[in-house]
Formats: C-alpha cells, sequence, structure tokens
C-alpha cells in the first residue's frame, strides 16, 4: 500500500510540470506571501484560478517555501493534513495532504499564543517524531523507518485558518498555502522503544474543563504508517529529511479554534504540554 502511495506521489508530481493553473507558481506562491506580510487575510487561489490542479496547488507550496528558504527561513520538519477521512470527504479528496514546517513556527516550554497574529488560530493535538539519521530516498517499509527515528513526543499544531472566505476553502486551497501551517509547540521527547504511539490517548483541557479527547489511530489508522507516507511523500516532492526535523502526523481528535484561556494537553505517558492563548 506504502508504496502505491508513493507511486501516486510521484505520477502526481510528473504531471504537474504540464498542468498548472498559473503563468508560474511563483506566481501563486507571490499572491500568498504578500498577503502575509501586509497581514492581510490568506487569499484563495481558486477564486482567481479555478482551473489549479492538486498537482499545480503543490507546485504554489514549492514555490512558497523556496521563497520562504531565499529570505532566511529553515526547514523545521514536515507535517500532514487531512488524515481522517471525514475531513478528506469534505474536501473531496480520498487522500492525505502534506505541507512544510518553518523553524520560525517553532515553539517549546510553555508559550503563550497571540491571536492577534492569525486570522484564525486553530489548535490541534498530534503525536510526532523527530528523524535521528538523513533521509534521501523513500523507504520500503516501517521497520526500514523505525531505526531513523530519534524520539516520539507530544506536539500541539497552531495552524492559521484566516482565509478570506472559509466557505469557498478548497483542497487545492490548502495545500497551496503549505495546509496553513503557521506555529507548533513539541513537547519532551521519548525514546520510540519507550511509547506505541497508536496507544497514546490525549485530553486537551481550557481552563480545566475538557474539550477534546483522542487516540493516536485518530491519523490514518497507524502512527507509524502515517509516518512513513508522510516520508515518502516529501522525498517524491524532492526533499531530503534531516537529523532533528520533525514529522508530524495528523489531529488527533478535532481541529479547534484557539480561543483565550489556559490549555492543558495531557497526552498520558507521552507527557503534557501547556500553553495559553490571548
Amino acid at each position: 500500500m506504502m508504496k502505491k502511495l508513493t507511486c501516486l506521489v510521484v505520477v502526481a508530481l510528473v504531471a504537474s510540470l504540464v498542468s498548472v493553473a498559473f503563468a508560474t507558481p511563483r506566481d501563486g506562491a507571490v499572491a500568498l506571501i504578500r498577503a502575509e506580510n501586509e497581514k492581510q487575510l490568506i487569499p484563495l487561489l481558486t477564486q482567481s484560478e479555478p482551473g489549479l490542479t492538486v498537482e499545480g496547488a503543490y507546485q504554489v507550496q514549492k514555490a512558497y517555501i523556496s521563497m520562504k528558504l531565499a529570505g532566511g527561513e529553515q526547514i523545521a520538519g514536515f507535517k500532514g493534513g487531512l488524515t481522517a477521512a471525514g475531513v478528506q470527504k469534505r474536501f473531496g479528496m480520498n487522500a492525505p495532504v502534506t505541507g512544510v514546517l518553518l523553524e520560525s513556527g517553532k515553539l517549546t516550554g510553555s508559550p503563550v499564543l497571540d491571536r492577534s497574529r492569525y486570522g484564525a488560530l486553530m489548535l490541534e493535538t498530534e503525536v510526532a517524531f523527530i528523524i535521528g539519521e538523513s533521509i534521501r530516498d523513500t523507504l520500503p517499509d516501517i521497520a526500514s523507518l523505525r531505526p531513523k527515528i530519534r524520539a516520539v513526543l507530544p506536539s500541539i499544531e497552531v495552524p492559521d485558518l484566516g482565509v478570506t472566505d472559509m466557505k469557498q476553502l478548497k483542497a487545492q486551497d490548502l495545500i497551496a498555502c503549505n495546509v496553513s501551517a503557521r506555529q507548533f509547540i513539541l513537547g519532551r521527547e521519548l525514546e520510540p522503544a519507550a511509547i506505541d504511539p497508536n496507544a497514546v490517548q490525549v485530553t486537551l483541557f481550557q481552563n480545566g474543563t475538557p474539550i477534546n479527547t483522542g487516540n493516536g489511530a485518530d491519523a490514518l489508522g497507524d502512527q507509524w504508517n502515517t509516518a512513513l507516507w508522510l516520508v515518502n511523500s516529501m522525498i517524491a516532492q524532492g526533499y531530503t529529511i534531516e537529523p532533528g526535523q520533525v514529522l508530524m502526523t495528523g489531529a488527533l481528535g478535532a481541529m479547534l479554534p484557539g480561543k483565550p484561556g489556559s490549555y492543558v494537553a495531557d497526552f498520558g505517558s507521552l507527557g503534557r504540554i501547556e500553553f495559553e492563548v490571548k
């Protein structure tokens, strides 16, 4: 199954060479970065380019990341999105999507999140993996991935869904804007042998009241399979995966709006993350 997914990614990327909805992918990336710099809502590229394909959207995302890196950013890792079947259906997809995490978005400890810096601050509880060895080629199976993972840890993704028209948001828009990646909080690292990520149960509390629950299997049914899919997808897109980079495999439970308050994400034996939204 994983080989099939990898092949589909490669085919999609080849197809994107002849199917681009913009004059160049850079045009779409420039529009996204301009809105970001001017603190405007994220534009929906499909409204000006209704023919934008999934493959073309990934080209826009790649151009966006290239521009960020040229401006001094660094890649902190990679993320999966739409990893729940119900969310995929809402966007007319039959597979998850991928994005790139930037170093400027990484948070640790007990940070305070400022809603004024977001169009629409959202919260997701997730399991994350830290890479221990460089990965430059696709991997055939989980057994080949496990030795390359340094740690498993709790995490909170803090995406920004501040788009110009949420009702018109399409999968292509989400892909192009880097799957709304903005910030993410990493907890304490554990050795992979010390924890079964599929057995993780998480509860998110706001001001002491539970507001969300999830478990490790929420991300495509198996954390290790999802991590392998994410690795192979990013390698197929031309990235290399380096030691210290993080893999975030998708939401456990629901994605929720980040309302003001004090939060605790209790991942049981995997640990806790505390943070505040103001």
